[in-house]
């Protein structure tokens, strides 16, 4: 297949997200200087949406625009905002071998010492290990390594251009060996092929054997065409399957599928994971780094509370019950003012003034803030 190559000036680089994606990434702005990818993977969601634009989807791996003013771009954009963490850059081969925008993209953030997540498949970022532990020192980065699976079969059937996994490994010990904080990213899990407790288990296990320290699992979303190819390769895999996925995704023949599956299946999938986690020493949330100053009891708390989301959707608990606490982590982790000083002068009366914090959140929060001072933690 001939791969082409479309250079232009992008206009706007940095995507500033509403929400910091908590509790899985704990990203705020990300940054990619190509469209389209060679590996072209089957799963891949980045098929659909505003990702392609007006784009054919069959052009995602055949087509890479290449904005070459993402450089200069990323600086002139990531100065004029607050120091969240971002993830940017892309180790796909062979653009990144030819223009080298990836690892200008680190400089960049390097010099303006912002916190930095990697999410990659590719283990050409190693090339640039040297810039990647100057950004750790500094401020922090960290590198997760997308992998679907260790089998071989379900490899050939989803991704059979992606780099090879053995590869993906090495790098990932090669950045845990330089100081890097890294892990998994065991995104999508392939139902009804992958997500039996041996499959989970082998990467969990692999992660551990090189150096992560979490495993992020995620299911399989569906949408748009890239929902058609990842059944046709279901499919090509084992016939049996597409049966199983059309009832998992409520999709007839002449309709859509669900985005997901139900609530049910993704709960005990990530108590699964769970479970295999620490049966293996390792996490099943990232850590994430908050910088030190005024906010970062703020951002402490915001996280709690956006790990408390994820309990609950574990335990299937009410979405009403979740929204609240999503909606509450939203408010403490954007207030641009301590809420310790807040409660401190006003009780917990005053954090129920916060938007969406009602009497009970303000209650959990108090305790939290008591428990924090009690351990001799300062409140800033």
């Amino acid at each position: 297949m001939r791969l082409e190559f479309q250079e232009y000036q992008a206009q706007k680089i940095v995507n500033v997200h509403r929400d910091v994606d908590g509790p899985w990434f704990w990203v705020k702005y990300s940054a990619q200087p190509y469209i389209g990818c060679a590996s072209g993977c089957e799963f891949c969601y980045l098929r659909g949406g505003r990702y392609l634009g007006r784009r054919d989807p069959d052009s995602f791996d055949r087509l890479i625009q290449v904005k070459t003013n993402s450089v200069e771009l990323l600086r002139k954009e990531l100065s004029k905002l607050d120091r969240e963490i971002i993830t940017c850059g892309d180790w796909q081969q062979p653009a990144e071998d030819r223009y080298r925008l990836s690892r200008g993209m680190l400089e960049v953030v390097r010099d303006l010492d912002f916190p930095l997540l990697v999410i990659e498949r590719s283990p050409l970022i190693t090339r640039d290990i040297d810039l990647l532990v100057e950004i750790n020192t500094r401020s922090w980065a960290g590198v997760i390594f997308s992998i679907s699976s260790m089998d071989a079969l379900l490899k050939q059937a989803f991704e059979p251009r992606s780099p090879d996994v053995g590869r993906r490994l090495k790098a990932m010990e090669q950045l845990a060996s330089a100081g890097m904080p890294v892990g998994t990213a065991l995104m999508p899990v392939i139902p009804c092929a992958g997500d039996d407790e041996k499959h989970l288990e082998e990467v969990i296990c692999a992660t551990k054997d090189h150096g992560g320290s979490f495993v992020l699992g995620g299911g399989l979303t569906m949408a748009g065409g890239q929902a058609k190819r990842t059944l046709e390769a279901a499919r090509q895999l084992d016939p049996a399957l597409e049966v199983r996925w059309r009832k998992l995704y409520n999709w007839d023949e002449s309709g859509k599928p669900n985005y997901s599956p139900p609530r049910s299946n993704n709960s005990h999938l990530g108590l699964l994971i769970r479970e295999l986690c620490d049966r293996h020493g390792l996490k099943d949330r990232m850590p994430r780094y908050v910088a030190p100053g005024p906010l970062e009891l703020n951002k402490r708390i915001a996280e709690r509370l956006f790990l408390k989301t994820y309990e609950l959707e574990l335990a299937e608990a009410k979405e009403y019950r979740i929204w609240a606490y999503r909606k509450a982590a939203w408010v403490v982790d954007e207030w641009p003012e301590s809420i310790a000083e807040r409660y401190q002068d006003g009780g917990e009366a005053a954090l129920r003034e916060l938007p969406g914090i009602g009497k009970s959140l303000a209650g959990e929060i108090s305790r939290w803030l008591d428990e924090t001072q009690k351990r001799g933690s300062p409140w800033q």
